[in-house]
């Protein structure tokens, strides 16, 4: 009877205590875990005030749910774009994640777990009425964010443009993400290329001055990037999983103002 009733009394104990977290990835080391990110991206990295220390941002609070999960110490490494997946290479950084999108490039080399569904806009001045589908950007000058799937995409457009007999497209490329936008402050480019991300923070940080002049039908998804290993990846993408079942996903996008569907539309399951 003893042995009864101690054997019923662990299982209350487990089912109280819910079920056993499973193991953190292998590249959590010591109770600590390093981000790379470039923080010129709002509202998914950037830096709240000039001289802050770290910066703020959806994937900034994602990652850090992450780490708790993890039990780890969160610490973030701050670099321009072009430098992030060299760092996990180089083993500056365990993980990025930075607004970088999940492409059959980067998941040659990396293994890579979605978390948020995005579509890509061409965002330009609340005045602008000449700019509502990619073909009007032929004679215009883009800004773009150098190193990107945007430089890349914009680059594709403009050779497209000029195989039709139309001048093709000034793209300027810059190193952070507000760095293009400021562009369009300025008036020294038509369009900007971002994701419904921006444009929809902005919307609410910089009210009235831009607007979405055309929104691109297919959808890309941001990745967590982290050396290639299968059961790292099968572990985060629980973890990621776990976090949008829970609702704190969608409760950060609420808190950065991001599109709703963003948080809720199903994620796929990259080819590695």
């Amino acid at each position: 009877m003893k042995t009864a009733s101690l054997l019923a009394a662990c299982t209350a104990a487990i089912l109280i205590a819910g079920p056993a977290r499973a193991a953190a990835p292998s590249f959590v080391h010591q109770g600590q875990v390093t981000l790379c990110t470039d923080p010129t991206y709002a509202p998914m990295e950037f830096y709240e005030h000039p001289g802050d220390k770290e910066p703020v941002g959806f994937d900034i609070d994602m990652a850090r749910a992450l780490a708790k999960r993890w039990n780890a110490e969160l610490r973030i490494i701050s670099m321009e774009f072009t430098g992030l997946l060299p760092g996990v290479q180089a083993g500056r950084c365990d993980f990025v994640m930075s607004g970088t999108f999940i492409t059959p490039e980067r998941i040659k080399n990396f293994s890579g777990v979605p978390y948020l569904v995005s579509s890509m806009v061409l965002l330009v001045r609340a005045s602008t009425n000449d700019v509502t589908k990619p073909e009007d950007l032929s004679g215009k000058v883009l800004a773009v964010q150098a190193g990107t799937q945007y430089e890349k995409r914009a680059h594709a457009l403009s050779d497209d443009l000029v195989k039709q007999g139309k001048a093709p497209i000034t793209i300027q490329a810059y190193p952070g993400g507000s760095d293009a936008i400021q562009q369009l402050t300025t008036g020294r480019a038509a369009a900007a290329i971002t994701q419904d991300t921006e444009a929809a923070w902005r919307a609410v940080a910089q009210p009235g001055e831009f607007k979405i002049g055309y929104m691109y039908p297919a959808t890309d998804e941001f990745g967590i990037y982290f050396a290639k290993n299968p059961a790292n990846a099968a572990t985060v993408k629980d973890d990621v999983a776990a976090l949008r079942a829970d609702g704190t996903e969608k409760a950060l996008a609420a808190k950065w103002h991001l599109p709703a569907q963003d948080a809720e539309t199903p994620l796929t399951e990259p080819k590695e």
